[in-house]
């Protein structure tokens, strides 16, 4: 079958697009700390999802489609006490362009929205080693939100009403905002940074003049793997630092554990994560977290206990959530980590890493 050569008109015309693209996402970034939040409690799951805080990491696995699905529930015991609920996958539409998807659910006493996320990353390569099959990749991504958020005045009373936002503002609206972010990569180390909420006011409800404009959230991460000597344990190390344009500011550190067993199909994970503020002279600390998983073949589940630190928290009670993933991979990943050691006949590769 003959096929028609592309036009170089169009060629040049696709250089031009996607220069014009990540130029306009690294103005974004570089100006993110000046300019007026996605929200947090779906930017803080980047130690499971890092595409939710950062869309270059849609389709980082390049060899699978990924189904993931999260449960929060606070404050056990408290009528009206938030919790979220969100679904996301992702899969790499080629070998350069990735996807990731995600809706979500939140519900905070008489507050609730929903949402739907759909982010585009694309990748550059800019070294290769083919004898050390290592690598330098850096990685652009965009992403659209749209919103529906409502307030429900149901048990509310005369004098409750005192607030002037709820009292002149809608019970309803609509918004859309979006994202911006890139990530270097270099064998097992990557690091990365990300702007969201990218437009100041997106939703309807809230565009009475007393209502403040949303700030903008500038995210920094490093992370790395490792596999401790001698013992068949992995530990990924991520640090990460989230600023606002209100000058609110939060560091976290995360230490992931991956044990692999003897059955290639079954493997055990764990995180330890600390949560800081930096808003004070000294910081003050917001909480810990413990999650416990399991990975049965293209299954992955886990459960997270956080417990918080500050007096608010103290007096409600902490939080749990769930973490349920599918994964449907073209290649060994289709079943858990292997064990290092023989396996038919062959040493396995004990290199490892989640991203």
């Amino acid at each position: 079958m003959y096929l028609m050569p592309i036009p170089v008109e169009f060629n040049l015309i696709k250089t031009v697009v996607l220069r014009g693209v990540l130029l306009f996402m690294f103005s974004a970034l570089m100006t993110g700390i000046s300019l007026q939040a996605q929200k947090h409690y779906i930017t803080n799951l980047y130690v499971y999802d890092l595409y939710l805080m950062n869309p270059a990491a849609a389709g980082f696995y390049k060899n699978c489609f990924i189904a993931n699905g999260y449960v929060q529930k606070q404050w056990f015991g408290t009528d009206d006490s938030p919790s979220t609920q969100i679904l996301s996958a992702q899969t790499a539409l080629s070998e350069s362009l990735g996807s990731g998807t995600y809706i979500y659910n939140d519900k905070n006493g008489f507050f609730k929205e929903m949402g739907l996320q759909q982010s585009f990353s694309y990748e550059v390569m800019i070294a290769k080693n083919s004898r050390t099959k290592s690598f330098t990749k850096l990685m652009f991504g965009l992403s659209l939100n749209l919103e529906q958020s409502s307030l429900s005045y149901d048990g509310l009373t005369n004098d409750e009403l005192m607030d002037p936002v709820v009292m002149n503002g809608s019970d309803n609206g609509w918004g859309l905002n979006a994202n911006t972010g890139m990530i270097l990569l270099s064998r097992n180390f990557h690091m990365g940074v990300s702007v969201t909420n990218l437009f100041s006011q997106p939703n309807s409800m809230m565009e009475s003049d007393l209502e403040p404009n949303v700030p903008k959230d500038l995210h920094l991460y490093m992370s790395s793997v490792f596999k401790w000597p001698g013992i068949d344990l992995y530990i990924e190390p991520l640090l990460y630092y989230r600023r606002n344009s209100q000058a609110n500011s939060r560091m976290d550190l995360n230490a992931k554990l991956t044990v692999p067993t003897m059955n290639s199909d079954l493997s055990f994970w764990g995180l330890l994560a600390y949560r800081r503020t930096m808003d004070k002279d000294a910081g003050i600390d917001l909480g810990s977290a413990v999650t416990v998983g399991t990975i049965y073949k293209r299954i992955n589940f886990g459960l997270e206990y956080q417990l918080g630190h500050t007096s608010a928290q103290s007096h409600y009670g902490s939080y749990y959530q769930l973490i349920l993933g599918y994964r449907f991979c073209h290649d060994r990943f289709n079943g858990a980590i292997d064990c290092p050691g023989k396996k038919k006949g062959k040493r396995v590769n004990d290199k490892y890493t989640s991203y």
